[in-house]
This record gives C-alpha cells, structure tokens and sequence, in this order.
C-alpha cells in the first residue's frame, strides 16, 4: 500500500494538533479529514474516523491503515495519547517532518538545473545517432557502434537501464536492502557520510527528547529514536543497546559501547543525563544537529551538481570529438583525391 507523503503528513498532523488544542471533537476532526485532500488520503481517513467512532485510540485507527501512516508517528502518537500530551506530540511531529520536507526541497532545487542540462545533453546524442546515422556510410557519435534507428533505440535502453539502476542502487542503500555493510562504507565517503549522519542523529535527538518528555521509559523511548533514524547503520545496534540499558547502563554508556556514535553527540546525552534536563538538553542538540544536517544537505547538492554537470561536459567532449574527427577524415580523404 502506498504511504502518505512527509509533506501532506506534516499538515495533517498540524491541523489535527491545532483542532485538538482548540478543544475539537476527535471524530469531528477525522470527519473533516475524510472530505479533504486526495482521494487515496480520504479513504484513509473515512478508516480512522470509523475506528475512532468505534471506541478506538487515535494510533490503534492510524495503525489499522496497514502501514499508510509511518510507524514513527503511530507510535508516538500512542505515546502521546497515554502520557496526555497528544497536541504536544502531534505539533513535534509536523515539525520533524516539515524539516525532512524542507532538506528534501534543498536538495531537489540545487540540482534540478543540472539535472535538465544532463537530460538535453542525452537528448542532444540521442538525435545524433539517429539524424547523423541517416547520413551515407553513418556517423558513429560515441564510438560504440550506436548508429541510425537501432543505435537509437539501443542508445534509449542503456540510458534508460543506467538511470534506473542507479535509482535503484540509492534506494536499496538507504533502505537497508544490500545490508549494513554498504550503508556503512557510504557512512565514511566524504559530503555523503556527514549528511546521512548529521540527519540521522537530528531525529534521534528529537525523538528521544520528545518520547522521554512524554514519560516513555527508557528502553523504549532509546528502541523509537534508532528507529526514528531510519539508517540500518545506527538501527542494528537496537537489540544490543537494549541489553546494555537493560543492564543499568546509561543512555551515553549503551551507545558508546557501539562505537558508531560520535563522542560530541555522547557527550551531550551525557550532560542531559547528569543534569537531569533529558528533553531540554537533547532538544538542543537536535536542533544543531538539523542545522549541521541542512548545511550536509547543501554541500551534498552542490557536489552532486558538480557530478552531473562533469557528466554533461564528458558526453559533450566525447560528442564534439567524435564529431571532429569523422568530418577531419573525410576532409583528409576528399584532399587526398585531390
């Protein structure tokens, strides 16, 4: 099934915050939901109205959407609904998503240009091969035998096949599906390793901090913010850090012990837990740690710029030498008969 998007999740949990704040009715709301948005989004929300309506709480009827709402927020969203401090937990998460949304839209605007100079320069070849292979004898643009209609569609194929592999390749690093070992070495490439990083301990900060200030215990309040990660590099360190918390070690202690955290964001849990000050320490750090994570995602989009235009200009040099020396041959030939 699909999910629903961050971005329209953050408004719905916004509006829904500030209705219940307001002193709304819960059905009622749902009863708003179900008549706005998108046609799959009403459906589930006629679902959580109807389960809501028949004595269920708030997470047992986003939960029965089977998987359309993200686990993270169902679970807090039971957290806040036992602890009392729904509104709380409902604006917290519009917030944290609002953020993905926003390190999304970095990214996506700093390489849209050059993105579309990548897809005119293929274009570009593309007609090429196909007009300059219409030419007597056929123009070879690249040197690897793509000529005339055939080389075309060839040419179509592996640009097609190229484009999804790679697709596919991000998505099965950042969902874990090649294991932990490559998410791991992507964790340690200059640029790429800081923003997944960076990112990833910004919603742990925040998730521990609010499940601890909604009155989580310990061990699973620690299980909902590796979750909330959503890297496999940090998530498989779960079971361990239970046993460690289990044991009666502290939070900096637990994590410590994996050596995949940095001593500065230790060192910060640390003082919280000192101190005393677990929500307004971790907070903090979740918040500088979004700004380290916006800045990641800056950097990220300009290398990734950099790549892609150093891609165009290769296809271009290639193309325009090619080019060059088939129109030099023939010239050459045509003095020579001369």
């Amino acid at each position: 099934m699909a999910r629903i998007g961050i971005g329209t999740l953050a408004s719905v949990l916004h509006r829904v915050g500030t209705a219940m704040a307001a002193g709304l009715d819960v059905r009622a709301i749902w009863e708003r939901e179900a008549a706005r948005g998108r046609p799959d989004y009403r459906r589930q929300a006629a679902r959580v109205r109807d389960g809501v309506a028949q004595g269920d709480t708030l997470a047992e009827a986003m939960r029965a959407c089977q998987g359309y709402f993200p686990a993270l927020t169902v679970a807090l969203v039971d957290v806040g609904e036992n602890t009392g401090r729904l509104e709380e937990v409902l604006f917290g998460l519009a917030d944290h998503y609002d953020h993905l949304c926003s390190l999304r839209r970095t990214f996506l605007t700093g390489i849209a240009w050059p993105c579309l100079q990548l897809f005119m320069a293929l274009s570009i070849i593309g007609i090429l091969i196909l007009v300059m292979g219409a030419i007597g004898g056929g123009v070879d643009v690249l040197g690897f035998g793509l000529i005339g209609t055939s080389g075309f569609v060839a040419y179509l194929l592996i640009v097609g096949l190229a484009l999804g592999s790679l697709a596919l390749a991000i998505t099965a690093l950042l969902r874990g599906w090649l294991g932990t070992v490559p998410l791991q070495m992507a964790m340690y490439v200059p640029v790429v390793g800081d923003f997944l990083r960076t990112s990833a301990l910004s919603r742990m900060a925040w998730t521990l901090s609010l499940a601890l200030n909604s009155g989580l215990d310990a061990r699973r309040s620690m299980r909902l913010a590796l979750r909330s990660t959503q890297n496999n590099f940090f998530m498989s360190q779960m079971d361990r850090v239970d046993e460690a918390l289990l044991a009666g070690r502290e939070f900096h202690e637990s994590l410590r012990e994996t050596g995949l955290f940095p001593d500065e964001f230790l060192n910060s849990l640390e003082t919280a837990e000192l101190s005393g000050t677990h929500g307004e320490t971790l907070g903090r750090v979740a918040d500088e740690y979004r700004s380290r994570a916006r800045s990641a995602a800056n950097a990220l989009t300009a290398v990734a710029s950099l790549a892609i235009w150093i891609m165009v200009m290769i296809f271009l040099v290639l193309m325009i030498l090619r080019l060059f020396l088939f129109y030099l041959g023939n010239l050459t030939g045509a003095l020579q008969g001369l």
